[in-house]
């Protein structure tokens, strides 16, 4: 599965990191997309720099307008990140844990661009991390 980093770096061809990004949303698009990614992409391409219109963003996220292609975080989840919210230091990254747990309870690896996501989600057990961008 994919975070926000990827799905919107994928989906606007302009991005700096669309071509490394691109394959693992067309593998998304044909498997699943967590719901709090579809959602919160909706909202980044929406906003500046992006500012897309709605029409646009429906039709861009398409592919996930189908409950099949769309994995649900476990209410789980949500319990488990105020249980574990403090030791971990979540602020606005609580997304980020919430994607990343969404991703293990599914049996599916993350595939991010963003390291501090890459960074947090490494601190969990049972879920594979991968890192798209060159280490350093």
């Amino acid at each position: 599965m994919i975070d926000t980093s990827v799905m919107v770096a994928g989906l606007v061809r302009n991005h700096e990191l669309h071509a490394v990004a691109r394959p693992h949303v067309v593998e998304s698009a044909r498997g699943q997309g967590p719901g709090i990614v579809v959602a919160k992409t909706w909202a980044a391409l929406r906003r500046a720099p992006w500012n897309f219109d709605a029409a646009t963003v429906a039709q861009t996220l398409g592919p996930w307008s189908s409950e099949r292609r769309v994995a649900a975080t476990a209410a789980s989840a949500y319990a488990e990140a105020l249980r574990a919210g403090r030791g971990l230091n979540l602020g606005g990254n609580v997304h980020a844990f919430l994607i990343a747990m969404t991703c293990r309870g599914h049996g599916l690896p993350l595939a991010t661009l963003d390291r501090r996501q890459a960074s947090l989600a490494s601190g969990l057990t049972d879920l594979e991390t991968i890192l798209l961008l060159a280490e350093g």
